[in-house]
């Protein structure tokens, strides 16, 4: 009877859908920090119009002298469909219990962003000019192709770089402009990773400072946007300004991409932001105007800007991310400072000020590694960032995972959906389903995980080994669909 209950509540957990928390004007709600939740323990944050679960995910790890947490807000930790995370290039994760599955060749891959088209794939554009790729279901590393100064005597750069640290592939993996170190100075290389060739170069004179300068002195980073149509430079604000410009250039500019011709200048001056679609289907660039001030959007194929926010809580530090590709027409946004109410929302792009509140951080953010920085999954319905709930010691943060309490809601595809044969079966079995899996795990009925299934080829599992009794089957959809069943060894 026991093992019975246990079996229908996992059943039940896995059959709940995600969903986005309620959609509302943005005003300041204000909470006092709660106890710090145990690893993998959740706390719910109800002082927003609707809760928001934070369940966390890390814990400091001795071996690696490390708290784990994600880089950066323009990042994407999560893979395509969401079913995988990787901390730097450290480790991967499954993204439903939040184990890890293996440790990343970190020392081959490094820096490394996930494919925004194959949940399989992580790309890697290094410093040395390589570009490689890891697949994850062979646990290999492969060759893709390699950025030259010059490409006839094969010359490298001395440093190539995607941003550095805030660029992005376009959301159909096929540019990227990285930002390429020559002496003092700077190349953009566009890069057509489908046809494993240059597009396009532009170089910079001076950009780079000088060559003992390991990043650009006056660019900020450089990027792509997700069309792939245009590329963005943000020049460095702390060397460059309208007074002061560097050989013109200061603020966000805006080229084309095939050719790097200069567009427009869209921002005088750059600050946290990303590329993203407003909710009508234009590209556009989202960031906290000047030093501190509103919540802005700027169109890139013409000069307007949008006011998302005046509110004061904008006015200060914070981050935004568009990384939820598959969700246009949102930017995620964090409010740093506890004074500000240290919310995390999510805001709709156009003019309705729309926002949907993704719960308190409660981190003191008093320091760059204390930050939030939340980064949303492709899909939009949980956010990762990182808290120390408070913790005064400098070295402390967690990562935790946001999304909206969800609530029990029919699964789409039923088990008369998916057949899955023989059942009872001993050494193999077999699972169809009207859609697409990308990947399956067996768990015992006290919900522990037994095996993990990356692939399935033919929709094969291999049950050797495995005592007889049964085990909870849980199948990970490609458009996020969830499915649990029964299969009995004997």
């Amino acid at each position: 009877m026991k093992k019975s209950f246990i079996i229908i509540l996992l059943l039940t957990a896995w059959a709940l859908r995600a969903q986005y928390p309620v959609d509302t004007i943005y005003q300041s709600h204000t909470a006092t920090t709660p106890g710090l939740p145990a690893l993998y323990g959740s706390v719910t944050d109800t002082a927003v119009p609707s809760p928001v679960v934070l369940t966390r995910i890390t814990d400091y790890v001795p071996e690696w002298d490390w708290y784990p947490h994600h880089e950066y807000a323009k990042i994407q930790p999560w893979n395509a469909d969401a079913t995988m995370y990787k901390f730097y290039s450290v480790a991967l994760y499954d993204a439903t219990d939040y184990h890890k599955i293996r440790d990343l060749p970190g020392g081959e891959i490094w820096p490394s962003y996930w494919s925004n088209t194959d949940p399989d794939k992580i790309w890697s554009f290094r410093q040395n000019g390589d570009i490689r790729y890891y697949r994850i279901s062979t646990d290999s590393v492969y060759q893709a192709g390699h950025i030259y100064l010059s490409d006839s005597a094969q010359t490298d750069y001395q440093a190539v770089m995607l941003g550095p640290g805030e660029g992005n592939m376009d959301r159909n993996d096929r540019f990227v402009a990285l930002a390429c170190q020559a002496g003092a100075d700077m190349d953009v290389v566009v890069y057509d990773l489908q046809a494993d060739s240059v597009v396009v170069r532009r170089r910079f004179a001076g950009a780079w400072g000088n060559s003992a300068e390991t990043y650009p002195h006056y660019v900020d980073w450089v990027s792509v946007s997700q069309s792939g149509q245009y590329t963005g430079i943000m020049w460095d604000h702390n060397t460059t300004s309208a007074s002061n410009p560097f050989n013109r250039h200061y603020g966000v500019e805006i080229y084309r991409t095939q050719d790097m011709q200069f567009l427009r200048r869209i921002a005088e001056y750059g600050n946290h932001g990303d590329f993203g679609y407003d909710s009508s289907g234009n590209e556009v660039f989202v960031q906290f105007w000047g030093p501190t001030g509103t919540l802005n959007m700027y169109y890139l194929d013409h000069l307007e800007r949008v006011v998302l926010s005046n509110h004061p809580d904008f006015g200060g530090e914070g981050h935004i991310s568009c990384r939820n590709l598959q969700r246009p027409g949102w930017a995620y946004v964090s409010q740093d400072e506890a004074a500000r109410s240290g919310l995390m929302v999510a805001v709709r792009l156009d003019s309705s000020g729309r926002v949907e509140f993704f719960g308190h951080h409660f981190s003191t953010a008093a320091s760059y590694l204390k930050s939030p920085m939340p980064v949303p999954s492709p899909d939009g319905t949980q956010v990762m960032f990182k808290s120390d709930f408070g913790d005064g010691n400098p070295d402390v943060v967690y990562t935790f995972v946001a999304r909206a309490q969800s609530q029990a809601a029919v699964v789409e595809n039923a088990q008369a959906d998916v057949q899955i044969f023989p059942n009872p079966a001993h050494g193999r079995v077999y699972v169809i389903a009207p859609w697409d899996f990308r990947n399956a795990a067996l768990y015992d009925p006290h919900g522990r995980l037994i095996r993990r299934y990356l692939y399935l080829r033919n929709g094969e599992m291999n049950l050797d080994g495995l005592a007889p009794g049964l085990y909870v089957l849980r199948l990970i959809g490609r458009q996020g669909q969830v499915f649990a069943g029964l299969v009995e060894v004997y």
